[in-house]
């Protein structure tokens, strides 16, 4: 079950200050736990009203407030998680593979947003998406990868092998400055007949919240 949030003394004081502008009302977020059955808990940023419409995981390092101002952006609720052994989330340190944080982060969905449409994530995050789309389809809402894929080590090959069998085909963002190579999105396309890649000048806050809109859709 979602543990009551708990106050985070001034975390969110940056976004909640006084706009210098009177017609900008400050954004409704808070700081939400839930344990979970591998141990501890995981801890998510939700922004906005009503369920999370929108799931956003983090790359390996950073953490949910990475996403703060992507979030000022889209005008939707939001949840954006710690994965384990990140932020105020516990856990490994350093995260063990994405597989073993599939669990938790199922878990954590379930109580944040259960009736999410869409599941942003990038880098470590997105590999973690993979493995949970695959645990657990029913709850694992449509995937958008950020400039990430399955990588070329032999762990990451199944995840590959599962690409075309997601419940709802991925969408790959890809940007003129991210590390993806021509070959692995040739393979995304070929191994997703009904997926789509969006090419974007960068992946910054502006260019991501449009393509969140136009995925919600």
């Amino acid at each position: 079950m979602t543990l009551p949030t708990r106050a985070v003394e001034n975390e969110f004081a940056d976004l909640l200050a006084p706009s210098e502008h009177p017609s900008e009302h400050p954004p409704a977020v808070a700081r939400r736990w839930v344990n979970v059955t591998t141990g501890g808990h995981v801890s998510a940023v939700v922004w906005g009203h009503g369920s999370p419409e929108v799931v956003l995981l983090h790359d390996e390092g950073a953490d949910a407030r990475t996403f703060d101002a992507l979030l000022s952006r889209v005008d939707r609720p939001v949840a954006a998680l710690d994965l384990p052994g990140h932020g105020r989330s516990n856990g490994e340190t350093p995260a063990p593979p994405a597989a073993r944080l599939a669990r938790p982060v199922i878990e954590a969905i379930r109580s944040f947003a259960p009736r999410h449409r869409l599941l942003v994530a990038q880098g470590l995050g997105a590999r973690v998406a993979l493995h949970a789309a695959h645990r657990d389809p029913a709850v694992v809402g449509r995937l958008l990868l950020i400039d990430s894929l399955p990588g070329p080590l032999p762990e990451d090959e199944p995840l590959w092998e599962r690409l075309p069998a997601l419940r709802h085909p991925p969408l790959l963002v890809r940007s003129l400055t991210g590390k993806l190579t021509d070959a692995e999105v040739q393979r995304f396309t070929q191994a997703v007949a009904h997926g789509s890649v969006t090419v974007t000048a960068d992946t910054g806050p502006a260019a991501l919240a449009d393509i969140i809109d136009i995925a919600l859709h």
